[in-house]
């Protein structure tokens, strides 16, 4: 197999690292760098050396994933899942780890001298710690593009080092990865969104996605033309909802959860790289491991303040195919401006994401007329033209689903037809407020009409 050079180094570093002592090593490469192709290769030099190595997946996809690149390499290889007996005739495994978890008693504990972790940045869930600490012994190879727990945590807990792989920049300006425009409509406000595990709610931020202005389909139209898209929700039943919004639009859609069987997910993506299916939705199931390369965009309808979520659901549409323009992440609900733009140079380390990174503002601009997003350094959008003005803001509104500027004097005409406390509501949500401006605007009129 023909091995990419970053590919080669990044295969060549983490050998260093078993050399230098270290038994369990981090790899990190984003999202549609090869991870699997790397790790496969690992696999197979291991399995020639007479180890036995088990590649540890958590979802049927990824499993999937890991047995069609071992087959390509030509790796015998079995698969350990629910519903198939184990065939452990074979040096390369393939194993659900759920499945793996619950079948532990029927493996010696030296039975592997190397275990993969697919998707590492989970390392820390229960059946994960379970199949490692019976494993003990063997060597582990961590493989993921965020290298982060959901909350921000390193996972210094469980790898002694860490190897990096190149940029998504540069994985960009090389050709690896598909170039995206990634706009962001104005119209969701966080504020006040209730927290839980260090994200946001999910119930509380549906509540509140439902009152975005502006129409997702609408901005499909404009900006993705046709072309195939995933639509990332923040639950089952919003990703139902999304997904019928566009059919009503005479749009194809279709939702994808945990609860259907492997073949109807299965059918569902060759659905979706075939273009029979323009928009999937989903709540967290495509989030990662999803490989359709033809997928021209993102929609993000689901608010995170997880750096590894964001990177996860934007990288589904960075994977290059021949004829594929600029991929498009509609971000309706400001993930970008929190997080940063998916380009940002990231400073991973075992220790996690440093606080300046999680809790200072991201250095992203957005276009005042295209919305396009862009670095803080940029002079000139790179999408319309526009030139910034030095510490340019506007004021902005969506109006039926177009982006629109609001002048100071029209502000204040909009602001004094606002008669009532529900028209002062309606005026907050679509300037995006924080809540309890209406009131706090509504009890100064009352004071002043009376004269307090």
């Amino acid at each position: 197999m023909n091995l990419r050079p970053y590919q080669q180094q990044l295969i060549t570093d983490i050998r260093l690292q078993y050399q230098l002592g270290h038994h369990r090593v981090l790899a990190v490469l984003p999202t549609g760098g090869g991870k699997t192709v790397c790790f496969s290769y690992i696999a197979q030099s291991a399995a020639r050396k007479g180890n036995r190595v088990c590649i540890l997946v958590h979802r049927a996809e990824l499993l999937d994933q890991a047995s069609r690149a071992l087959t390509s390499m030509g790796v015998p290889h079995g698969r350990i899942a629910a519903g198939r007996s184990m065939d452990l005739s074979h040096a390369v495994q393939v194993a659900s780890v759920q499945t793996l978890a619950r079948r532990l008693h029927k493996l010696p504990a030296g039975f592997f001298q190397l275990l993969v972790v697919d998707e590492a940045h989970h390392t820390n869930a229960g059946q994960w710690a379970t199949v490692l600490q019976h494993f003990q012994t063997a060597h582990v190879l961590g493989v993921t593009a965020t290298p982060c727990r959901g909350d921000g945590r390193g996972l210094g807990d469980h790898y002694q080092a860490m190897v990096l792989g190149p940029s998504a920049a540069w994985l960009t300006d090389n050709g690896y990865l598909a170039s995206a425009r990634v706009l962001a409509p104005p119209g969701f406000d966080s504020t006040g969104l209730r927290k839980r595990m260090g994200d946001f709610d999910t119930k509380d931020a549906e509540q509140r996605v439902t009152t975005i202005m502006g129409d997702c389909c609408s901005h499909y139209r404009k900006h993705l033309a046709g072309q195939t898209a995933i639509a990332f929700c923040c639950s089952v039943a919003h990703a139902e909802a999304v997904a019928a919004l566009f059919m009503s639009q005479g749009i194809p859609a279709a939702s994808i959860d945990g609860s259907m069987t492997t073949d109807q997910r299965r059918d569902l993506l060759q659905a979706l790289g075939t273009g029979r299916i323009k928009v999937l939705t989903s709540c967290s199931l495509i989030g990662e491991g999803v490989d359709v390369p033809s997928v021209g965009g993102c929609i993000l309808l689901r608010p995170t303040q997880s750096v590894g979520l964001h990177l996860q659901m934007i990288g589904r549409c960075l994977r290059p195919s021949p004829g594929k323009p600029a991929a498009v992440v509609l971000d309706h609900v400001g993930n970008t401006l929190r997080l940063g733009h998916h380009l940002e140079d990231r400073d991973w380390s075992l220790d996690g994401i440093k606080k300046r990174d999680s809790d200072r503002a991201p250095s992203v601009k957005v276009c005042p007329v295209c919305f396009a997003t862009s670095m803080s350094a940029t002079q000139v959008c790179p999408d319309c033209g526009h030139v910034f003005a030095p510490q340019e803001t506007r004021e902005l509104k969506v109006v039926d689903g177009e982006l629109q500027e609001l002048t100071t004097r029209e502000r204040k005409r909009e602001q004094g037809n606002a008669q009532s406390l529900e028209d002062l509501r309606q005026l907050a949500q679509q300037r995006g407020y924080k809540r309890g401006w209406a009131e706090r605007v509504y009890q100064a009129r009352l004071a002043k009409r009376h004269g307090l």
